[in-house]
């Protein structure tokens, strides 16, 4: 033996008899009225699905006194709740019951808390309860613990190939993307919610139909129910799914009260027969995206009574195709991460290809944002090549055009909404009472649209002079 390995034995054992002798020298109160501390009485939970796990709630626990404490924790109904433990980072899982626990004198420690809830066999979302017991010189303290959970359908890698209808039997989960067959309809009835994993989406290449209603509509959204921050649930953070796309092959899309939200893109058209109908989209809302909210090439388009709004890219990306918008509100107040793009981007031209614009209208329309100019775009140097606009009765954060169909327009910047929380990321769209959107519109373009996307009448006039107001809301007293 060296030594050098006689020398760090040696060490060893010093350090060793050291620690041993402040443990044994270490004294624990065993007074009643030396009890914890905690930094909260109650650990809630979003809601969550059954049999997946949940993220991570922290919780921390103080010993107030001079004196060191022992004590134990437990879950008070370890045998049905799911709850699970771990104290001050002990690698033990599934662990719902900790003895003998020391904390030293004006210390502390943290405790994790998740829960894996059971199925309830339930389509009501049921209630969760345990609470943590703390035993210390045989006195007990305990932390509530509360979730909500649904069971849901899971569904990995689904491929529709016949004909078939969602309802709002049960949320659906969707793993590595949702994908509607050629010559196969989709339908989702109102209520329906489906909630996609990371990077997943819903491929078109038969038909989607999504009937909702006003307050059932059909949800698009990713699945992570919690929050990345206290103050900021992932439903309100970008980027958490993939988006709806409709291929080539896809026509006659028709989506009506339909929520998407907080995927890298909404809803992305692909280049297709602009004879034919690709989507209908009526009293929708597609809002919170990393990249477009609704991008269009060389396709066939009709958007009405639509909130399109918040993308890091364009709230509507259209590249040639004819496309004809009605009582829409275009907001781009992104600010989640980069916005690179506008409220309206409109070209007919990439690169060397031409794609003409036969048709984009715009009427009694709101397009608007944080930028000073929301619309952008590009025009091919060849004249002959289509670029066909129209504007009309609407309320524009733009330069107003030396030509084209211009009717009643202003073309200012105009952020007079409810909402527009930068800070906590929550905006409502809806008209303040200063807004210049107001009484801007025309009767003509809003016989297709009676009542705004809240179901508000847009013929009852609240003091103005008989005309509906831009966008997709209309203000009342």
């Amino acid at each position: 033996m060296t030594r050098k390995v006689i020398y760090i034995i040696a060490q060893a054992a010093i350090a060793l008899s050291i620690l041993l002798s402040s443990c044994m020298d270490e004294k624990f109160s065993t007074n009643p009225s030396h009890i914890l501390s905690f930094s909260t009485d109650t650990i809630s939970f979003d809601t969550i699905f059954s049999t997946i796990g949940s993220s991570t709630q922290l919780m921390k626990v103080y010993n107030r006194n001079s004196e060191s404490l022992m004590f134990s924790v437990k879950l008070a109904d370890k045998a049905n709740s799911g709850f699970r433990i771990n104290v001050d980072g002990q690698n033990d899982v599934g662990i719902t019951e900790f003895s003998g626990v020391s904390i030293r004198g004006n210390d502390s420690l943290y405790i994790w808390v998740e829960l894996t809830a059971k199925m309830q066999n339930s389509n009501a979302i049921g209630l969760i309860k345990d609470s943590l017991v703390f035993t210390t010189n045989g006195v007990k303290q305990d932390v509530k613990l509360i979730a909500y959970g649904r069971d849901a359908t899971m569904m990995h890698s689904p491929v529709i190939t016949n004909d078939t209808t969602f309802t709002d039997y049960r949320p659906i989960i969707v793993y590595d993307s949702l994908v509607i067959a050629e010559g196969a309809t989709l339908t989702c009835g109102p209520g329906t919610e489906l909630y996609f994993h990371d990077k997943a989406g819903c491929v078109v290449r038969g038909r989607l139909l999504a009937k909702g209603e006003n307050g059932r509509e059909v949800v698009f959204r990713g699945d992570r129910t919690d929050r990345l921050f206290p103050y900021l649930p992932y439903d309100r953070v970008p980027g958490q799914w993939g988006g709806v796309k409709l291929c080539s092959e896809s026509y006659d899309n028709s989506l009506d009260y339909v929520d998407i939200h907080g995927g890298l893109y909404g809803i992305v058209c692909d280049s297709s027969d602009m004879t034919r109908l690709k989507v209908s989209i009526k009293n929708s809302k597609i809002s919170n995206t990393t990249g477009n909210n609704l991008q269009m090439k060389n396709c066939k388009v009709v958007v009405g009574n639509t909130e399109i709004s918040n993308s890091g890219g364009s709230c509507i990306d259209m590249t040639g195709g004819d496309a004809t918008f009605v009582h829409c509100t275009v907001s781009n107040y992104f600010t989640y991460g980069v916005k690179y793009g506008v409220a309206l981007s409109l070209r007919n031209v990439v690169g060397e290809t031409n794609y003409p614009v036969t048709n984009a209208a715009f009427y009694n329309c709101i397009i608007a944002g944080s930028s000073k100019d929301e619309i952008s775009g590009g025009m091919a140097e060849d004249k002959s090549v289509p670029y066909n606009y129209s504007f009309r009765y609407s309320l524009i954060n733009s330069v107003q055009p030396e030509e084209g169909d211009v009717v009643e327009c202003l073309w200012e910047k105009d952020d007079k909404f409810v909402k527009i929380d930068n800070d906590n990321f929550i905006y409502d769209f809806r008209l303040d009472s200063l807004s210049k959107a107001i009484n801007i519109g025309s009767l003509e373009y809003s016989n297709d649209y009676p009542f705004d996307r809240l179901g508000n009448p847009r013929t009852v006039d609240n003091g103005g002079d008989g005309r509906p107001d831009a966008g997709c809301y209309e203000w009342k007293l």
